[in-house]
């Protein structure tokens, strides 16, 4: 355990590293005044101006996110950490994280408590967590490095422009898959020709009823439904959907079901959607035109083939978490595996049946 100086007065390099970013955070704040943290993105705009350019003239003010370590500096700087050589990463990541905790008095953090002292979860209501990431330092399982990866490289996707709906609507629409998936979210469904196609505020009345549509009641989309949404909001923009909802709940359900809090949602990034549609598309019985055009394989692996880039994150999740490269294939695994190809497709199946997968 670190001593009582080591845990709640930061170092002079610290001090150092928080001034720094501080100050370039300050000068991003003159370009952009509007900006907020992701955990703050539906504050009012003209609150967020105020307070940004209050904040470098009053003493004591400190910027939104400077707490948490959620400014764009902070952003910037784990970006530029993470490009560094695998030995340098490590020290910096450990600077940032020491820097951000001599900003305020904390208790310890989970991982400032040995593992035989507490686990994660029974401190997680207290500590600080970052949430913002997905690491080994969360969980209380040792999870392996090419879910991790999987998990981070389809954070940074998501917040991305799509090709059909821009940053901040994919985050908007993330949001109503997490609102769709609390038992207590009310899900009386509404007819679609009777929804507004307007966004209020960020994504319409619409597009909600289609994202609970697809998040809780997959079951009961038929061939009618479906062509009413696509006719509604156009081919691509339902792939896009459909794609950031099947991404989002794996990871969502695995983090829960290790007992851990869910991922915040990444800050969405700016830009246009590109509106570009892939070749070698064509009608072949899917709900929505798909590659054909010399593909081999299963059917799974080209259902979201209209939106590639979203597709590839899909099959990247598909290959950590359940087989990939050439296990996909082999009806027999590595007996080190903790279970056997039988084993994990009779859970496949269970699991798609009490789903009503259309599979």
């Amino acid at each position: 355990m670190n001593t009582f100086k080591e845990l709640y007065f930061p170092s002079s390099e610290s001090r150092d590293l928080n001034k720094r970013l501080r100050e370039e955070h300050e000068l991003f704040l003159l370009e952009n005044p509007e900006w907020v943290p992701n955990e703050l993105r539906l504050l009012p705009k003209v609150i967020a101006r105020t307070f940004n350019k209050m904040c470098p003239k009053t003493p004591l003010m400190v910027p939104l996110g400077w707490i948490d370590g959620t400014t764009w500096a902070d952003l910037n700087e784990q970006k530029r950490v993470l490009s560094l050589p695998e030995d340098e990463k490590i020290e910096g990541l450990q600077a940032h994280k020491n820097a951000i905790r001599g900003r305020c008095f904390r208790i310890p953090r989970p991982y400032e408590v040995n593992s035989d002292e507490a686990a994660f979860k029974a401190v997680q209501e207290y500590a600080e967590v970052d949430r913002r990431v997905f690491n080994g330092e969360t969980f209380d399982h040792d999870i392996p490095d090419a879910l991790l990866e999987a998990f981070n490289a389809c954070w940074e996707r998501i917040a991305e422009p799509g090709e059909w709906w821009s940053g901040k609507e994919r985050i908007a629409i993330l949001e109503e898959v997490r609102k769709d998936r609390d038992e207590d979210h009310p899900k009386v469904r509404s007819s679609l020709a009777d929804l507004s196609n307007t966004p209020s505020p960020v994504i319409s009345p619409l597009t909600r009823e289609i994202v609970r549509m697809v998040t809780s009641n997959a079951a009961e989309i038929d061939d009618k439904w479906a062509k009413e949404a696509i006719s509604l909001i156009g081919e691509g923009k339902y792939s896009e959907l459909v794609s950031l909802v099947v991404n989002i709940v794996p990871i969502d359900i695995f983090c829960l079901l290790l007992g851990r809090p869910v991922v915040s949602l990444p800050v969405p990034k700016g830009g246009k959607p590109g509106e570009t549609i892939p070749d070698g598309l064509s009608d072949g019985g899917a709900f929505v035109p798909w590659l054909t055009e010399n593909f081999v394989g299963p059917n799974v692996a080209r259902a979201l083939s209209f939106v590639p880039k979203d597709n590839e994150v899909r099959m990247k999740l598909v290959e950590s978490m359940y087989a990939g490269g050439g296990k996909f294939i082999s009806m027999v695994w590595n007996e080190n595996e903790p279970l056997d190809r039988a084993q994990v497709e009779i859970i496949a199946a269970r699991t798609s049946s009490i789903n009503e997968c259309f599979y």
